[in-house]
């Protein structure tokens, strides 16, 4: 039972990838189907979550979508194998694991300053403000992919420490 909890906590940086690939893919349904509800959920709930990254992926010189796309889609599966085998590359998981936790915390900090709504009651604060109709810091979505992306990160740190002091 421990391993697979330990797999599961793991596996939090490949949600973060496999959410982004998912963000993706909700972006080429949502073009083919503008009309669809389901099209529109879908996009509408990642939205807050995987903006910041996908779209400073998206805006690296080379890559288009399809791009973006197999690379996060690979990213996520290299990721679980990382996962199934904890005891080879632990550098490597601990790459993938902060990687996608810089992904996560970028999206929470943007979260914090993209809020809807007047800054002030005065002029010059309101003329300041960034003004945006997502409601991102009220994700559920986004705070469960953090601890989970979180967690992923603690596991690699305490794997690295475990093989330290074996030494």
């Amino acid at each position: 039972m421990r391993a697979l909890v330990l797999t599961f906590l793991r596996l939090g940086a490949c949600g973060a990838y496999a959410l982004a690939a998912m963000f993706l893919a909700s972006m080429v349904l949502l073009a083919h189907h503008p009309a669809s509800e389901s099209a529109w959920l879908l996009y509408m709930t990642i939205l807050p979550v995987m903006r910041e990254p996908v779209f400073m992926l998206l805006d690296v010189a080379g890559i288009g979508l399809w791009g973006a796309s197999a690379i996060l889609a690979l990213a996520a599966l290299f990721g679980v194998l990382l996962a199934i085998r904890p005891e080879r590359y632990p550098r490597m998981r601990f790459v993938h694991a902060h990687i996608a936790l810089i992904a996560t915390a970028l999206t929470a900090v943007r979260a914090v300053h993209m809020q809807a709504g007047l800054s002030g009651l005065s002029l010059p604060e309101v003329l300041r403000g960034d003004w945006s109709f997502l409601p991102f810091a009220y994700s559920p979505l986004g705070t469960a992919l953090f601890v989970l992306v979180l967690t992923s990160c603690i596991c690699s740190h305490c794997e690295i420490i475990r093989r330290i002091r074996a030494k």
